[in-house]
């Protein structure tokens, strides 16, 4: 029984190990996707949106393989979207869908708050009957409500 129970944990040592290594070879690919998309014309012609983003709440971000759309608290509704078709590009692969998430994370740093912000993966059925994953940025219940009512607040001086 001593036999078995050294390779039952012999096993189990190098299926953690593999997983933690082929874990920091993902986390590499990653940041290589993610440098790319950062350097890339699409993210280039994206940015003026980011930078108009980031000077308003934002309610969430959706990622989607055709469109990046951004809404806001106040006032609330469609702040802006980028539609890749209408900019001339294609439709974004899942691997780069995933990549600008993390770098619109990385730009808008309330987004990486998971206080303030949640990350949810949720699928898009096209036409076509292709189902694309998708990706969205939703404000804490809680959150906003802390901004609506510090901006509904009077102020007497």
């Amino acid at each position: 029984m001593n036999g078995w129970a050294f390779f039952f944990f012999a096993a189990l040592l190098m299926t953690g190990i593999s997983l933690l290594i082929s874990d920091a070879v993902r986390r590499q690919h990653e940041l290589k996707q993610m440098e790319r998309m950062r350097r890339s014309r699409m993210y280039y012609d994206l940015y003026p949106l980011v930078q108009y983003a980031r000077r308003h709440n934002i309610d969430r971000v959706q990622i989607e393989r055709t469109r990046i759309i951004f809404y806001a608290v106040s006032p609330p509704g469609k702040m802006g979207q980028f539609v890749l078709e209408e900019m001339k590009y294609r439709p974004l692969s899942p691997r780069h869908t995933r990549a600008l998430t993390l770098v619109l994370a990385e730009d808008l740093a309330p987004l990486q708050e998971k206080k303030w912000y949640r990350l949810k993966k949720y699928y898009v059925m096209r036409p076509n009957g292709i189902r694309d994953e998708a990706y969205q940025y939703i404000i804490t219940p809680r959150y906003k409500t802390a901004l609506v009512s510090r901006k509904n607040r009077v102020h007497l001086y």
